[in-house]
């Protein structure tokens, strides 16, 4: 069993590369994800030397190359040069994989919003932007071919590349008071763009009665004429409609994946999959049968706080899909309190001949939780 961490570049940075990677060989860690095009985030750095707390929109911490068209990433303000390679030029011994956030990016959002989700109401979806999208999908494999042919990243491992949507991770200061359940946050985020409609009417489906459908339902469900725990399938298998405007997106997603794949060329591409639930990537457009022909493994964030949890979502995903599983674990909170549920979890990982953990995040994880990664990790044979 292999075992990496993710990280943030200016963790690394501030504590120093040489000093991180002896920390992080110490408690058996050979691996880092670092995070290179990642969404806007306020982190709280417990460890950090220099600070303790950093905020950044959503950016890159690379330098970017000449690919791009329309979209392009846009580098951190308060990088000086290229933080990617400053990290991967002061790790000697470490692999490094290139953590990278996709259609998650409200800054291009907000000044693209042509290119974002749309919802059946006609809402702008800044917080994300939509893989039917063909400005998106350039986009999405110049980031990719820019990324794989870097000196020192060595994998590249996609989050939100897909029709990411949500109530609970989408915006930075969502203010909800209606309980819309797991079936109303997917008719919510379902979108409805142009070029999701134009997909979808080609292929023969009545776009704008579907459409019609998931306002309605979602204003049902608000107004509780709807059940909110009422299931997603079930609504879907007495709503064919829906039904097929939803197998569409999944085509798209299928195609845009043959291209990411030709992006990459010969370094290993991953798709981190569980979201919104494990088993229900659908939900996001993700046909993970489908998409196993074009990565090469798939890594599954298993935030859960007991044995049991963590198994239960390695197992509703472990059966869709003919490719290596990876999973990913939080140590700390609000996830785990002890080090003892740590080291069982990873025991129980390394039965199922789980690849690879990675534990989430370096510079976000107190002492303590450090602590107790190097305890599992003793735990297993390496």
């Amino acid at each position: 069993m292999e075992f990496a961490t993710w990280a943030y570049p200016w963790d690394i940075l501030e504590e120093g590369p040489e000093t991180v990677e002896t920390r992080l060989r110490d408690i058996g860690i050979g691996e880092v994800n670092l995070a290179t095009n990642y969404h806007t985030v306020q982190a709280f750095a417990p460890h950090n030397p220099e600070r303790r707390t950093l905020f950044a929109r959503a950016s890159s911490y690379f330098e970017t190359g000449p690919a791009y068209e329309r979209l392009e990433p846009v580098p951190y303000e308060g990088m000086d040069g290229d933080w990617v390679a400053d990290v991967a030029g002061g790790l000697s011994d470490l692999t490094l994989t290139s953590w990278t956030v996709g259609c998650h990016n409200s800054r291009l959002g907000m000044d693209n919003r042509d290119c974002t989700l749309e919802s059946a109401h006609g809402d702008d979806l800044v917080f994300g932007l939509c893989p039917s999208n063909p400005a998106v999908q350039t986009y999405l494999t110049a980031l990719v071919s820019d990324l794989a042919s870097r000196d020192g990243l060595d994998r590249v491992e996609l989050e939100t590349f897909d029709y990411f949507y949500g109530t609970g991770f989408g915006w930075h200061h969502q203010k909800i008071h209606a309980q819309l359940g797991t079936l109303g946050e997917f008719l919510f985020g379902l979108c409805f763009c142009p070029h999701c409609r134009s997909n979808a009417t080609a292929a023969g489906v009545d776009t704008e009665r579907v459409r019609t459908t998931v306002a309605e339902t979602l204003d049902a469900i608000v107004a509780g004429e709807v059940a909110h725990d009422r299931s997603p399938e079930q609504w879907l298998a007495e709503h064919s409609g829906v039904a097929a405007y939803v197998d569409v997106r999944e085509g798209t997603l299928t195609s845009l994946y043959a291209e990411l794949a030709d992006a990459a060329g010969s370094t290993p591409l991953g798709y981190y999959v569980g979201a919104p639930d494990p088993g229900r990537e659908w939900m996001v457009g993700a046909d993970l049968d489908a998409l196993s022909a074009h990565v090469d493994y798939y890594c599954l964030p298993a935030y859960e706080s007991t044995t049991d949890e963590v198994l239960a979502a390695y197992d509703a995903v472990e059966g869709l899909v003919d490719v290596p599983l990876h999973v990913g674990l939080l140590p700390g909170h609000p996830a785990i309190h002890d080090e003892a549920t740590v080291v069982d979890i990873v025991q129980a990982l390394e039965s199922r001949d789980v690849p690879r953990v990675s534990f989430y995040n370096y510079g976000l994880l107190p002492e303590r939780s450090l602590e107790w990664v190097g305890t599992a990790t003793n735990a297993v044979e390496r």
